[in-house]
């Protein structure tokens, strides 16, 4: 475990790990190639283009199936770098997050899929996830 200002990183337990196997399982009924951003980028323009046909009255909570995406994402990541799954905690809470090998770079999966939200932008997730991956290799990581 490690200790950076008031963030902690542990590595992952066993309910986490379930936790996560659950999102991962969810995306993939889903029909999320978690292989492929490709992918996982249509399954969140879809979720969007679907939310602003509803009208505003009927619809739900996004966050689950945003948390599943930041997770396909966020695994996309893990699998092709050095990048780890961990249990982080901070001021705002406890989350599965990535970390890089000496714990001290942060992803918060979620934190861009939720921004993308926000703005109701598509075709981002591709562009993300090669500029993160090329930032990783630049740095040798």
């Amino acid at each position: 475990m490690s200790t950076a200002g008031e963030v902690t990183v542990r590595p992952l337990d066993r309910a986490a790990q379930r936790a996560l196997t659950g999102w991962l399982g969810d995306a993939r009924a889903a029909g999320i190639d978690i292989d492929d951003p490709a992918s996982i980028s249509t399954a969140f323009d879809d979720y969007v283009d679907q939310v602003l046909l509803t009208p505003a009255a009927e619809r739900v909570d996004p966050t689950p199936t945003l948390t599943m995406i930041g997770m396909a994402m966020g695994e996309h990541l893990q699998r092709n770098s050095s990048l780890q799954w961990r249990i982080v905690s901070d001021p705002k809470g406890t989350d599965l997050a990535l970390a890089s090998a000496d714990d001290l770079g942060i992803l918060y999966p979620i934190d861009p899929v939720a921004e993308a939200w926000t703005a109701r932008e598509r075709g981002w997730l591709p562009g993300f996830v090669a500029e993160v991956l090329g930032q990783l290799r630049a740095a040798g990581a």
